[in-house]
């Protein structure tokens, strides 16, 4: 499971992959798109937004779940669906991050703060995991959800705003 994971690290993602037409115009609109370094967020920040400029940035990479030890062999869908299980279970406990996971989630949430302008509108590509974790400490910071479109799937959006 480890190898696998890091390979769809270092993966893009497939040519056939195509964004919601909604989430495209989002991403036109937006006077920013960011993105994780890791390359499938670079290529779908690419997707949504063509011939953009994408300001790249370390901080807003995904947070891995851990990887139960087990001395069995069992099939990816198996592996995600234990790992996912797990994951809920340690949010119900509310000890789903570690406090390095926490501490990059507010450096980003720093950074953000410093690099988008009031007014500015951004889209904003990471992965699930950390996206929870950073819609945290924007919340905490001020921000609010408005909406959650897709859940942790592909695609899938989650639209905060500043309080004025």
């Amino acid at each position: 499971m480890l190898a696998w994971r890091k390979g769809y690290d270092l993966a893009g993602i497939q040519p056939d992959s195509v964004p919601p037409t909604p989430l495209i115009q989002v991403a036109a609109d937006a006077t920013h798109i960011l993105a994780s370094d890791m390359p499938r967020a670079i290529a779908s920040a690419q997707r949504l937004a063509p011939r953009r400029n994408i300001q790249i940035s370390s901080l807003l990479r995904e947070t891995h779940l851990p990887i139960p030890h087990w001395p069995t062999r069992l099939p990816l869908s198996a592996w995600e669906r234990i790992i996912g299980i797990a994951w809920f279970s340690r949010i119900m406990f509310g000890i789903d991050a570690s406090a390095t996971d926490r501490d990059q989630a507010t450096r980003a949430s720093d950074w953000l703060a410093r690099v988008l302008p009031r007014g500015s509108d951004a889209v904003i590509v990471t992965h699930g995991v950390f996206r929870r974790l950073l819609a945290r400490q924007l919340v905490a910071r001020g921000w609010t959800s408005v909406a959650r479109v897709g859940g942790f799937d592909h695609w899938s959006s989650w639209t905060l705003t500043k309080r004025t």
